[in-house]
């Protein structure tokens, strides 16, 4: 086993999520075991999209440039009615975060990138073939036995904390004794994957077909890929679906001249199910292991990747020393929003799904109201819910409405100038815990406790004002940022950041 006897976290499950939080966790310099029951990746495609915070989370861990190299930009996705009238559904071209709002993606490369990415990070270290057999816990960690696939010998492995990234049949969360409630959609849904010598003229950008016949998925998947989902009714027998000369007939009519050969086909049903609680002790649960979500608004791997911001530089600041309750706010934090995303997907799959032609005709005909009254553009850009949290690691207890949200809420990404040198605001930044200011009196008093402060103006020109509008919005003059990037505490002069380094030392501890 390549995995060393003792660390600090061991990380059951090397998915993308258990992946990403070893990478993010390894460059903290946080001593990382991580083991797989699998024998190497698995390398045909599953997740199909990520959004601007995702890529802002790979920006963490400093493989957003190759990540985008692999990916496909996408600027509008679609509806097209029963009666064929194609209808923009979401025009995702603006964006807070700094990048591309919405791509499409090739998930073995964004894993290949990761684990390469890993490779490099000397307190990681990696076992491919080996499976979680037990678990204990004590006061001070986890004592964990592992086995090889292969039929060796076992193995034990100390660790403080111990988290399952091992997807939706979680071996740790059953050890756990956790309940997994939700649903499972009785909906089929064939999924063919095709490697396409060109972008289809046809298919542009990804469409959602509300024929009430047979509903369809239509998307481009990174460059030189391309995905259908056909929806499959009650009672059909799949075997028909997934013959090669089936699958040929129904690809034909989305091709103009283009080649495609498939890669993948599969049919699947989906799942809308949240794990009670996301964490035992030293145990906790990340990605499938704490919620599955249906596939229609692209959120699944998006949330596991955002649990994975969230939870690392939790993990990091306790074994630094900060109190273990931080820890509770993981689960406080990203659930909430987990159920939003998921209520969103729900939304769109009973949107998509219906097969009623009656209902169809409503919705249509609700989709064109929509359209001539504005709503629809309106919402085009409005859908998804923001990066903000009603509760958790902050200063105060953060607005009730998410668009008042000024804690709580994830700090915009600017491009700012250093030195003469244009730059992303998070470069500029660095990694771990920043202040902002735009005045020179909370700057002095923000690095009295030696939190570092970037004045605007001194330390980092906002040419374009991004970072002076977000906290004029707020009254502010100063925001404390968290490693995620998002706002633990804001204020308008120096009265304020008493107690917010108070709140800070009290839930952290030192953050110099």
């Amino acid at each position: 086993m390549s995995a060393e006897p003792g660390c600090d976290v061991l990380i059951c499950g090397l998915g993308p999520v258990g992946q990403l939080l070893a990478l993010l966790l390894g460059r903290a310099g946080v001593s990382v075991s991580a083991i797989d029951r699998a024998p190497e990746p698995f390398d045909l495609p599953r997740a199909a999209v990520v959004d601007d915070e995702v890529l802002r989370i790979f920006q963490a861990a400093g493989v957003d440039a190759q990540i985008l190299t692999d990916s496909q930009v996408q600027q509008e996705v679609s509806f097209v009615t029963a009666a064929g009238r194609p209808q923009p559904l979401l025009r995702p071209v603006e964006g807070s975060q700094g990048h591309p709002p919405l791509v499409s993606i090739h998930q073995p490369s964004i894993e290949r990138t990761l684990i390469a990415a890993l490779a490099e990070q000397e307190s990681v270290r990696t076992a491919w073939g080996w499976r979680l057999v037990s678990f204990d816990q004590d006061a001070d960690g986890v004592t964990a036995t592992a086995e090889a696939t292969d039929g060796g010998a076992a193995e034990t492995v100390r660790a403080r904390w111990l988290v399952g990234c091992d997807g939706g049949s979680s071996w740790v969360r059953q050890l756990l004794g956790i309940e997994f409630g939700g649903s499972t959609f009785r909906q089929r849904w064939l999924v063919v994957d095709a490697l396409v010598d060109r972008p289809l003229t046809k298919v542009r950008h990804p469409h959602f077909f509300g024929d009430w016949r047979r509903p369809i998925v239509s998307l481009p998947m990174s460059p030189g890929r391309h995905r259908w989902e056909w929806m499959l009714h009650p009672g059909e027998d799949e075997a028909p679906f997934l013959d090669p000369d089936s699958l040929r007939e129904r690809i034909a009519p989305w091709l103009d001249g283009e080649r495609a050969s498939v890669e993948r086909a599969v049919v699947y049903t989906f799942h809308a199910r949240t794990a009670a609680r996301w964490r035992e002790g030293r145990a906790l649960l990340a990605g499938d292991a704490a919620h599955l979500m249906p596939p229609f608004a692209g959120q699944g791997f998006s949330s596991g990747a955002r649990d994975a911001a969230n939870l690392a530089w939790k993990l990091e600041a306790v074994l630094a020393g900060a109190p273990e309750a931080l820890l509770d706010t993981y689960e406080e934090e990203r659930r909430a929003h987990v159920e939003a995303m998921r209520r969103l997907a729900v939304t769109l799959g009973s949107f998509v799904q219906t097969t009623d032609r009656r209902v169809v005709r409503l919705r249509d005909l609700l989709l064109g109201t929509l359209d001539r009254t504005g709503v629809a553009r309106w919402a085009e850009t409005k859908v998804k819910p923001l990066p903000a949290y009603g509760a958790g690691a902050f200063a105060e207890r953060p607005a009730r409405s998410v668009f008042r949200r000024g804690v709580g809420a994830q700090f915009p990404q600017p491009q700012v100038s250093v030195g003469g040198q244009t730059m992303s605001l998070d470069r500029a930044l660095g990694s771990g815990w920043r202040a902002l200011t735009t005045a020179p009196e909370p700057a002095d008093a923000l690095g009295a406790e030696g939190l570092r402060v970037m004045l605007v103006g001194r330390d980092l020109l906002d040419e374009e004002g991004e970072v002076a509008t977000w906290l004029e919005r707020f009254d502010a003059s100063w925001a404390i940022l968290r490693p995620d990037r998002f706002v633990f505490a804001i204020g308008s002069d120096t009265a304020g950041i008493d107690h917010a380094l108070a709140e800070l030392h009290r839930q952290v501890g030192v953050v110099a």
